[in-house]
């Protein structure tokens, strides 16, 4: 492992990280007011100016091996994860992790004042006046809270867990566990800087004999519960999944309808099919995902043409719980050759209606292995080396989802079909659902950190904290382990085009870490909003303390 990355000099003079509320304060202000958007340039230089106020403290100055700026490998914008461990005298190898990221998304919705977006002082004061919603003038009038991009997503997290850092490196033996901070850019788009984490950890794990008891991430609690009131601790994540299906029709001048099979009208059924489809959404120890929601609806040609579209894609964010990607694939298929049914019908209803001929075909539905393997047949040679060639000509920055149809649409001129038919399989990016069963005693002593975290709250500070088995937004934890067989593994590569070239996951690695995790972070509400705001009170006078009360409780349980 690369263990020094030059570092930036010269360019910030603040003062040493305190873990008080003004501390945090300070550093929170900091922190935002370089943006970070992501897949921005100010994305790296967010990364580097958390490694330059880490290296101020002098723990760090002492032991330059523990504090870590590493690339991600192939990354098209040159991001970079930081990784800073404080060992401590008393804790042997037993290690919690304090995780996450410090990307945040654009801000045009701001409007006239987007120029303050990242000043949350001056943006907090500015707004007085203006037309806001009821509850984020309530909000304002209050003085608790301070508005502005990334308050509470996620930087005021990244500035409690940087303070807790600061704290345990002036008498490294006090929290009587290694803390092992890990910042990672890129969870807003694609989540490329803790997947890259993934083989960094695991290095970690294997070179300094790390046992790893758990991981914290401080994503605001309101993101996991949307729509819901009060502070929430949670002991799992839900997992996504991208299914696509891409439909192969039979292109004819639109004046001769009957003689071609328009391709959309199978992606608009897959639609009706999966849209908001309650018997999709999965549930499990008393709580429910949503329901799937189509993020991508189209036809796949050049230009305009009257000529009936034989190419369309329709792909859906289905969130998971339980359900594993070869559990989902045959439910892929069985909706496709629903689609497909439907689609027959219609034409050939409406052909018997204007007495016309119309010659459907049988439904046919492929995986993409299915349909994979038939193109390699049919071109023989190596169709997974031009796969490879197709991927290093494309543009890296282009979009993941649209690289990996590009395959579909490359392979389809290579051996083209006969007939109609729709290929089924996963799009990038893929989050493995975390879930605590409490079958093992990681898991058990997690449960029991996250009841001290409560009677905490509750004894101490008279906050009322409510227990959530996951976490309803997409988030890094998913990536701290897989709860999985290599069968899901197995299915979930040969089912996603470019897998491994397009997208990489080391699932290998991955499959090494059991390390359970834990969500406990700040308040606030509306994430990705312009009224996004930080409640001053409890994210910086007792959030901090909860969580250090977690850290500690975790070598103790």
């Amino acid at each position: 492992m690369v263990l020094t990355i030059p570092l930036l000099k010269g360019k910030w003079c603040y003062p040493m990280i305190e873990n008080t509320r003004q501390g945090i304060l300070d550093l929170l202000v900091d922190l935002v007011k370089v943006p970070g958007i992501s897949a921005t340039p100010a994305e790296v230089e967010t990364g580097r100016f958390i490694h330059s106020r880490l290296n101020e403290l002098p723990y760090f100055r002492e032991n330059p091996e523990n504090l870590l700026l590493l690339p991600i490998p192939g990354d098209p914008f040159g991001r970079e994860v930081v990784i800073a461990l404080v060992v401590s005298a008393t804790a042997a190898k037993r290690t919690v992790i304090l995780t996450g990221h410090y990307d945040v998304v654009g801000t045009a919705d701001f409007g006239p004042l987007e120029d303050l977006a990242f000043s949350p002082l001056e943006y907090t004061e500015a707004i007085k006046g203006t037309s806001l919603v009821k509850d984020a003038e309530k909000d304002l009038r209050s003085g608790d809270y301070l508005f502005g991009r990334g308050v509470m997503d996620m930087k005021c997290g990244l500035a409690a867990e940087m303070a807790l850092l600061a704290e345990a490196s002036k008498v490294p033996s006090n929290m009587d566990v290694n803390l092992l901070f890990l910042a990672v850019p890129d969870e807003e788009v694609g989540s490329a800087g803790m997947r890259a984490a993934v083989p960094m950890l695991s290095e970690l794990q294997d070179e300094r004999g790390l046992d790893f008891l758990g991981a914290v991430l401080t994503e605001p609690g309101n993101a996991g519960a949307p729509g819901e009131e009060g502070e929430f601790i949670f002991l799992g994540a839900v997992g996504k999944l991208m299914p696509f299906f891409y439909c192969v029709g039979k292109g004819s001048h639109v004046g001769k309808y009957f003689e071609g099979f328009n391709a959309s009208l199978l992606a608009a059924n897959i639609l009706l099919l999966v849209e908001g489809n309650p018997a999709l959404a999965e549930s499990s120890k008393g709580e429910t995902s949503p329901p799937p929601a189509c993020l991508f609806i189209r036809d796949i040609r050049d230009g305009y043409s009257v000529t009936l579209p034989d190419r369309a894609a329709v792909f859906f964010n289905l969130l998971t719980l339980e359900k594993t990607p070869a559990e989902v694939i045959p439910e892929m298929k069985k909706i496709a050759g629903e689609a497909f049914k439907r689609s027959i019908d219609q034409v050939r209803k409406s052909a018997s209606e204007m007495d016309e001929a119309f010659e459907g075909s049988e439904p046919e539905v492929l995986t993409f292995e299915e349909f994979a393997s038939r193109t390699a047949a049919a071109v023989g040679g190596d169709a997974k080396g031009r796969i490879r060639e197709l991927v290093e000509a494309m543009d890296p920055s282009m979009d993941d989802r649209q690289r990996s149809l590009a395959i579909v649409t490359e392979m389809l001129s290579w051996a083209p079909p006969s007939s109609p038919v729709i290929i089924t399989g996963f799009l990038p990016p893929y989050y493995p659902h975390r879930r605590n069963g409490s079958e093992n005693e990681g898991d058990r002593r997690m449960r029991k950190v996250a009841d001290r975290v409560i009677d905490t709250a509750k004894n101490r500070f008279g906050v009322d904290m409510t227990l959530r088995e996951y976490f309803a937004g997409i988030c890094d934890l998913s990536y701290m382990g897989f709860q999985g067989s290599s069968f899901d593994v197995l299915c979930m590569a040969s089912n996603t085009p470019g897998w491994g070239s397009v997208y990489r996951l080391a699932m290998k690695e991955l499959m090494g870490l059991h390390i359970p995790v834990l969500n406990l972070g700040p308040s606030g509400k509306d994430p990705h909003k312009p009224t996004e705001r930080l409640r001053l009170s409890y994210s910086l006078e007792i959030f901090p303390e909860l969580l250090r009360e977690a850290v500690i409780s975790m070598g103790k349980v």
